[in-house]
């Protein structure tokens, strides 16, 4: 997967999942820390949290499918990584 597929990947989700993102609360002094490991050139920390974000949603959906909740078809031709 190269940089402009991530890219376009990232912006699509931003766009259909506008609202449900808009609703997320993240804890006070969140954009503080991210903004700190921008200034500080910190790939490996970013790369950290985009790894423990992914990690807790697998779990996430996993601890839903099994209990029982069911998930919505997929969208034809969407790919893996198609949220």
């Amino acid at each position: 997967m190269d940089r402009e597929l991530i890219e376009r990947f990232i912006n699509e989700m931003r766009e259909r999942y506008a609202e449900q993102i808009a609703a997320v609360s993240l804890p006070d002094g969140t954009r503080e820390y991210l903004e700190l490991l921008l200034e500080r050139d910190d790939p490996e920390a970013l790369e950290f949290l985009l790894k423990l974000s992914y990690l807790m949603g697998l779990q996430t959906g996993f601890a839903a499918a099994h209990a029982g909740a069911t998930t919505p078809d997929p969208e034809p031709g969407r790919g893996p990584l198609q949220a």
